[in-house]
């Protein structure tokens, strides 16, 4: 396909038009205008535009999911936002000086699960750092991408903000894509693999989500009930298309079949380890995940292997974990696995295994006990496993964000360098501005150091190694 450079330049040079004004705003009227966005991509009307057409035109998830996921999250990264200092000097002490300074014009390459959240946390960021923003739609998210951009463009203009600080890419052929990438100044990938390494192969800088798969241990000192509450309301939640959608489950064996007896009183349908074979046929055949059932309901999914069921979350259940097998990988689908484990330490590494195989990085959980023991195991899953989120007695879909922890809200969950990402934290506002600094000469009193200082800095060789030999003397001695 052609790449359309007239595009891409059209829209670069408006985006960075307006960007160079909008880098003049004082902080009151960037806050002024993140409200304005802000209010825009939270209004329930529009919010309930944007649901049903992300669910009718991309086929995923559900409406009343989609509509709850987009205000919680727009709600949660305005209180984010919220008070934060982003223009001008941000920082002062030991003689530094910081100002912030926007990055220029940030591509925002939306997905297809969640597009408008995606698009509507991502641009709030962006704008609240002084940016420019042109969007970059998948091709079925496109309708989606056309309403909320022009909610914003009504809100910025409203807002006295200039025309063009937020656009959408006229056309959404990859290759255009690509191009807009490498020429803008700064990438936020959210979508397949694909679409990530062509972010961070285009030569400019760029932050993604990672590939999820979230696992989660229920040990013996576990609240069952509320564990198998937390699990399927997660695992179910917009039909699983959440990269942190509980993936895979590992029980302690004494408490196994309890909690799938839980489990099955909270509109999940518990199948047997060879049902659980026909169900994985269907939506890994061949070993290659099915796409047309991505995002699909449980019923449509169960229907497909010839099981009928209203059920919301589909468990399927294996006797032992198999590293590598679909089953056990990221699902985006209303599937959970679950198997039962003997040992804690055993469990662990299982863990490590799953994720190592599917999902390095992203994050595991753990629904245990209040006790030293339990503490013990919380935080030996926190050393030893390469994760960037250990989320304790709560949903993994907690990654992006909740009322309930403190971690920032975002769309873009990464994954640090075990899942091929440049951030292991949740990619927030933080992450659009750079700085300029001003140094002072400032005393550290580096020049006044005793032995005393020096024996802390280097050890008891600084003592035992002598004077120091004058610079002059180096000098003769090197040539």
């Amino acid at each position: 396909m052609t790449v359309h450079p007239v595009v891409v330049d059209a829209a670069l040079t408006r985006a960075r038009i307006a960007g160079r004004e909008y880098a003049g705003y004082t902080q009151e009227q960037v806050d002024e205008v993140v409200r304005a966005v802000g209010w825009a991509c939270y209004e329930p009307g529009n919010v309930a535009v944007y649901a049903h057409l992300s669910r009718h035109t991309t086929g995923m998830g559900r409406s009343a999911d989609l509509f709850d996921l987009h205000r919680r999250r727009v709600l949660g990264t305005m209180a984010d936002l919220s008070g934060q200092t982003t223009v001008g000097v941000i920082e002062r002490g030991r003689g530094l000086e910081r100002h912030a300074k926007p990055l220029g014009v940030i591509a925002v390459v939306a997905p297809a699960t969640a597009p408008a959240t995606a698009i509507a946390t991502t641009t709030l960021s962006a704008l609240k750092t002084r940016n420019a923003v042109i969007v970059s739609a998948h091709p079925s998210a496109r309708r989606v991408a056309e309403r909320i951009v022009a909610d914003i463009g009504d809100a910025l203009e409203k807002s006295g903000a200039p025309a063009g600080l937020v656009s959408l890419m006229a056309t959404g052929d990859r290759e255009s894509v690509s191009e807009l990438m490498s020429r803008c100044d700064f990438v936020v990938a959210t979508g397949g693999a694909a679409t990530v390494s062509r972010a961070y192969a285009s030569g400019t800088p760029a932050v993604s989500a990672g590939t999820g798969n979230s696992t989660i241990i229920v040990d013996e000192f576990a609240d069952i009930e509320r564990a198998a509450r937390v699990i399927a309301e997660g695992g179910s939640f917009n039909e699983g298309t959440s990269c942190s959608s509980e993936s895979n489950v590992l029980v302690h064996r004494s408490v196994y079949a309890r909690l799938l007896a839980e489990l099955s009183t909270r509109a999940a349908h518990v199948l047997d380890p060879e049902t659980s074979d026909l169900v994985e046929a269907v939506i890994w055949p061949r070993g290659e995940r099915a796409r047309d059932l991505v995002g699909r309901s449980a019923a449509t999914i169960a229907a497909a292997a010839g099981i009928a069921t209203g059920a919301r979350l589909l468990i399927l259940t294996a006797t032992r974990v198999s590293v590598g097998r679909p089953m056990f990988t990221e699902k985006l689908t209303p599937v959970c696995s679950v198997a039962p484990y003997d040992d804690f330490a055993e469990a662990v590494a299982t863990v490590g295994d799953i994720l190592t195989y599917s999902g390095r990085g992203h994050s595991c959980g753990i629904h245990t006990g209040d006790n030293d023991r339990a503490r013990a195991r919380v935080d030996r899953l926190a050393r030893q496993l390469d994760v960037s989120r250990v989320m304790v007695n709560q949903s993994t879909m907690g990654n992006a964000g909740s009322p309930h922890n403190g971690l920032p809200f975002t769309s873009v969950v990464a994954s640090g360098s075990w899942g091929g990402c440049s951030r292991s934290e949740n990619v927030s506002w933080r992450d659009f501005l750079q700085t300029t600094v001003v140094s002072r000469e400032f005393d550290r009193g580096i020049d006044d150091l005793d032995d005393a200082d020096m024996r802390e800095l280097f050890g008891e060789r600084a003592v035992s190694s002598g004077p120091v030999v004058p610079m002059a003397r180096i000098h003769q001695l090197t040539g």
